[in-house]
């Protein structure tokens, strides 16, 4: 028998989902690890002209890259620790929308609202597969 016999279509719905989000988490991170002085360096200097100051950006900056991959670890591995991956890209995805709305990038803010509305999403999801 297939896997796609085996599954229904909401739980295919969640691995795709699962799949898709852990890996977006987890190479966000991985790919800005090598190149951390670089990528902090050019991300800081668009909060320039914000409230934020420097020494918060930058400290920031220089965890993310290790909270994204952290996220997308807890994603992919499944059970309840996707359960705490998809808290925890929330909570990072709302962290850069409130820098990005501070920047007036309303174009980014539009894109980071579809990841919190995915990972709220993916987040009801486990809790509507426990009922069943």
């Amino acid at each position: 028998m297939a896997l796609s016999d085996d599954l229904s279509g909401s739980q295919l719905s969640r691995l795709v989902l699962r799949l898709g989000l852990g890996i977006n988490m987890l190479m966000h991170g991985l790919v800005r690890i090598p190149k951390l002085p670089a990528f902090v360096a050019k991300s800081n200097a668009g909060f320039a002209d914000t409230l934020l100051p420097k020494f918060l950006t930058t400290g920031f900056l220089y965890v993310l890259p290790f909270a994204e991959l952290t996220c997308g670890l807890l994603i992919l591995l499944g059970g309840q620790f996707s359960k705490w991956g998809y808290a925890l890209g929330g909570l990072l995805i709302a962290a850069l929308l409130f820098g990005t709305t501070l920047k007036e990038d309303w174009a980014t803010a539009g894109i980071q609202t579809i990841y919190v509305i995915a990972f709220a999403y993916a987040l009801r999801t486990i809790e509507s597969s426990r009922r069943r």
